[in-house]
Formats: C-alpha cells, sequence, structure tokens
C-alpha cells in the first residue's frame, strides 16, 4: 500500500512537442488553457481544428 501523498496538479512542460523550443511563460499558459500539447507560438500557430480541416477536404 502506498501512503505517499500524490499531487493532481498537471505536468507542466518547458519545451516545445514539435520542436523542442523553450516555452515562454505566455506559451505555457496558452497550452494549459487550451488543455492541449505544449507547443511554441509557431507550432500551435499551426494547429487547424479538426473540424476545418475536414471542410477544407471536402471543399
Amino acid at each position: 500500500m502506498d501512503l505517499e501523498p500524490h499531487s493532481v496538479d498537471p505536468v507542466i512542460e518547458h519545451t516545445c512537442a514539435e520542436c523542442g523550443a523553450t516555452l515562454t511563460d505566455e506559451e505555457i499558459r496558452a497550452s494549459l488553457e487550451a488543455g492541449d500539447t505544449y507547443l511554441c507560438s509557431v507550432h500551435a500557430a499551426e494547429q487547424v481544428p479538426l473540424e476545418e480541416e475536414d471542410q477544407v477536404e471536402e471543399g
């Protein structure tokens, strides 16, 4: 049995999941709010929601 206290705080990454660049405080905050992977501003701007991507393919 494990009696150690466990934290429920989210794991905060400090590097971009795509390129490994060090994230700024603003990029980390945006990733936490979005509940998504941790991305630098360049890679976050490249993200397209699946709904929009489907519309482009159909059009």
